[in-house]
């Protein structure tokens, strides 16, 4: 492995990023892998720090490959609960992937709850890798759509119970 990622105690990155859904494509091809990992950077994340910060833009996807970290939102009224805890033990665990398709502002904030070992894809080293290796770029994004389309419609469903609940609760607050 390049130098660059020595700084981990991570047994085997190709391992960890053939978990990512969106790589698990070139599971069997190590070659395209490898070719990945390359443009990507290694970052650590002492306990506490935060990796994303709701509201900033953003042009990262941050592949988690040991730790466990906190999501974050915030209310209306500006306070902040935790969405969901998420460890790397689990394994394919990613954040900010929507930043390789658009430099929008993030919409959560991620926060390592312990020490986190991250590789990191920059929006502009993944467009160029999309013109350099296009099959492959293509593959990739689709993979990210299909992620995001599959968390859309999560997102619809849970809006509609959600909605459905509310209005059980007005017509029954109405009826007394």
């Amino acid at each position: 492995m390049t130098s660059k990622f020595s700084v981990f105690s991570s047994a085997n990155i190709i391992d960890k990023m053939k978990e990512i859904v969106f790589f698990k494509q070139y599971a069997n091809d190590d070659d395209t892998i490898k070719c990945i990992i390359d443009i990507c950077d290694a970052r650590v994340f002492p306990k506490g720090s935060v990796i994303i910060k709701e509201g900033d833009k953003g042009d990262e996807l941050f592949i988690i490959l040991k730790g466990t970290i906190d999501i974050k939102k915030r209310t209306l009224q500006k306070e902040e609960y935790v969405v969901n805890t998420i460890s790397a033990d689990t394994g394919g665990v990613y954040v900010g992937e929507l930043a390789l398709i658009d430099q929008d502002k993030r919409s959560a904030t991620v926060e390592a709850k312990t020490d986190c070992e991250c590789i990191v894809l920059k929006r502009d080293k993944f467009l160029e890798f999309g013109n350099m290796y296009p099959d492959i770029g293509l593959n990739i994004t689709r993979a990210i759509a299909t992620q995001l389309s599959q968390k859309l419609r999560k997102t619809s469903h849970d809006l509609i119970t959600l909605f459905s609940a509310l209005v059980e609760e007005i017509s029954v607050d109405i009826d007394l």
